[in-house]
C-alpha cells in the first residue's frame, strides 16, 4: 500500500519545467521547529495563568465581587474559597473567551484566502515571520494589561489585535507546511511534519511543567513577561536566521496580498476535475484534517474549567495532566513515525484513521471521567490522536502534483481560518447550558467530530481502492475530456 500515496507525483511529472515551488529537497535545519518549540512553550506556560487572571478580573470587574472574595483564582492551588462563584465567574468568562477567539480569528480568516497562493512568488518566510512579529506584539501587550489591575476582562480584547492582523497560528502554519514540502523530498515528507508535531508537543510539555513552579515563584506579571520575552526571542531568531526556501521569490508589497485573482486562482486550482475522484478525495482530506483545528478552538479554555468545575483541580493539577498528555502523545508520534510506519509500513491514511479513532476515544472517556486517573486514562487512549494532522498534510504532498501543494494548503488553512469564529460560539454555547446538568456534553461533541472524520477518510480509502495504481494526468480547466473524470 504505501506506493500506492505515490502514483499520482511519480514519473508524469515533466522534470524539465520545475516550478517555483517544485524544488528538490534540500539539507534542513531547526530553526522553524526551534520557533515553534518556544512559541508554544510560552503559549502553555502563560495560558491558565492568562485564564486566572480572566477569571479574577471578571468577578472583580465585571461581577463586582469584593477582591478578598475573587483572590483565590489567581493561586496556582485550589481553595474552597471560590466554590460559591465558581460557575458564575465560568459562565461570563465564557462569553469573554468566545469574544477574544472570535477577534483573533478574523484577520487570519481574511489573510489566509490570499497568502497561500501569494507566498508561490513571493516565498513562504514572510508567512512564518508576520504571525511570530504579530504574537511577539500581543505577548507584551498582555504583560502591560497583567500590570493594570483597574482594567477589566474585555480590556483584553485589545492585546489580540497585533497577533489577529498578522495572520496568527493559521498564516504560520501555512507557512510552515509549504516551506517543510519545498526542503524536504518525498520520502522524508512524514517525518519531517511530525518533528514540527513534536516540536509543538515538546513545547507544550515544558511549558506545562514548569507554569505553575514558575507561577508560584514568580507571579502573574513576572510569567507573563517571560512568556513575552520567548516569542520575541522566536521572531528574532526566525527573521534572522531562517531561509527563505523559494529559489528566485521576489519581495512583495501590501497591494500584492490583497489581489482577488489569488483567491481564484485557489478556487480554481482546488475545484477543478481531478481524474480517479481526486477532487472529492482532496475536499474529502481538507475538511477532516481542519476540523482538527475545529476542535482545539472550540476545547480551548473549556477544558480547564471543566476540570476545576467536575474534578476540582487547580492550575498546578491541570498542568500537570497537560504535561503528562502531551509526553505521551509526543512519545505516540515518535514511535508511531518512526517505528509503526517504518517497520510495519501502516501508510499515512491508514494512520490517520487510527490516530482519529484514538481521539474519539479519547473524549469519550473525558466525558464520563469522575476521577482525576480518568483523564490520565484518557490521555493514554489517545497516544497517536496527535498524528492524524502531520500524516494527513504529508499524504496531500505525496498525492498531488507539486505545483498544487500551496493552493490546497491555503484551501485547507482558509477553512481552518473561518472555524474559530464559529467553534467558540458552539462549544461554550454547549458548555454553558449544560454546566450544571452534564459539563462532558461538550467531550461528546467532540468525540463525534471525530467519528465524522474517520468517515470521511475511509470514503478516501475507498477511492483509492478503486482506483489502485491508475496514473496520474493533468487535466485542464478547459480540457474536452472533463466528461472523463470525476
Amino acid at each position: 500500500m504505501p506506493q500506492d500515496e505515490e502514483y499520482l507525483t511519480g514519473s508524469n511529472r515533466n522534470t524539465n519545467t520545475m516550478t517555483i515551488s517544485e524544488l528538490p529537497g534540500k539539507p534542513f535545519g531547526i530553526v522553524l521547529e526551534f520557533a515553534i518549540f518556544l512559541i508554544m512553550m510560552g503559549l502553555t506556560l502563560s495560558g491558565t495563568a492568562i485564564r486566572n487572571v480572566l477569571l479574577y478580573r471578571t468577578c472583580v470587574h465585571s461581577l463586582h465581587h469584593d477582591m478578598d472574595e475573587c483572590r483565590g483564582f489567581l493561586s496556582p492551588v485550589k481553595t474552597n474559597d471560590t466554590n460559591d462563584l465558581e460557575e458564575e465567574v465560568q459562565k461570563y468568562v465564557t462569553y469573554v473567551s468566545t469574544v477574544i477567539t472570535v477577534i483573533e480569528s478574523l484577520g487570519p480568516a481574511f489573510l489566509s484566502l490570499f497568502l497561500g497562493v501569494w507566498s508561490d512568488t513571493h516565498g513562504r518566510k514572510p508567512l512564518i515571520v508576520w504571525p511570530l512579529f504579530g504574537q511577539a506584539m500581543t505577548g507584551i501587550l498582555i504583560v502591560v494589561y497583567a500590570m493594570l489591575d483597574n482594567l477589566g476582562p474585555w480590556w483584553y480584547t485589545l492585546a489580540v489585535i497585533p497577533l489577529s492582523l498578522s495572520g496568527a497560528f493559521t498564516v504560520l502554519f501555512t507557512g510552515a507546511m509549504c516551506y517543510i514540502s519545498d526542503v524536504t523530498i518525498t520520502q522524508n515528507t512524514s517525518l519531517r511534519m511530525t518533528m514540527m508535531e513534536i516540536a509543538v508537543s515538546a513545547g507544550s510539555v515544558v511549558g506545562s511543567l514548569i507554569s505553575s513552579y514558575v507561577l508560584k515563584a514568580v507571579g502573574n506579571v513576572y510569567l507573563l513577561l517571560i512568556a513575552a520575552t520567548l516569542f520575541v526571542i522566536a521572531y528574532a531568531v526566525t527573521n534572522i536566521q531562517l531561509q527563505e526556501s523559494l529559489t528566485g521569490a521576489v519581495q512583495g508589497t501590501l497591494s500584492s496580498v490583497f489581489d482577488y485573482l489569488l483567491i481564484k486562482e485557489m478556487i480554481t486550482e482546488c475545484f477543478k476535475r481531478r481524474p480517479n475522484n481526486l477532487r472529492t478525495q482532496l475536499l474529502l482530506l481538507t475538511f477532516a484534517n481542519s476540523l482538527n483545528v475545529f476542535i482545539m478552538y472550540g476545547m480551548s479554555g473549556i477544558e480547564y474549567m471543566y476540570t476545576r468545575e467536575k474534578l476540582h483541580w487547580a492550575l498546578e493539577d491541570f498542568t500537570q495532566f497537560s504535561a503528562a498528555s502531551v509526553l505521551i502523545s509526543f512519545l505516540g508520534s515518535f514511535v508511531g513515525v518512526t517505528v509503526i510506519q517504518k517497520y510495519l509500513r501502516v501508510n499515512d491514511l491508514a494512520f490517520s484513521i487510527i490516530s482519529f479513532l484514538s481521539s474519539a476515544g479519547e473524549y469519550i472517556v473525558k466525558a464520563f471521567a469522575v476521577l482525576s486517573w480518568h483523564m490520565y486514562l484518557s490521555a493514554g487512549v489517545t497516544v497517536f490522536g496527535s498524528l492524524s494532522s502531520p500524516l494527513i498534510r504529508s499524504y496531500l504532498t505525496k498525492i498531488l502534483p507539486v505545483e498544487d501543494i500551496a493552493k490546497v494548503f491555503a484551501l485547507m488553512c482558509a477553512i481552518e481560518g473561518i472555524y474559530p469564529l464559529i467553534a467558540p460560539v458552539i462549544f461554550n454555547t454547549l458548555y454553558n447550558v449544560t454546566l450544571t446538568t452534564f459539563p462532558g456534553a461538550v467531550c461528546l461533541l467532540t468525540s463525534a467530530i471525530n467519528v465524522s472524520c474517520i468517515v470521511m477518510l475511509l470514503f478516501v480509502a475507498f477511492f483509492r481502492w478503486k482506483t489502485h495504481t491508475t496514473p496520474y494526468q493533468t487535466i485542464s480547466v478547459n480540457s474536452n475530456d472533463d466528461n472523463e473524470a470525476e
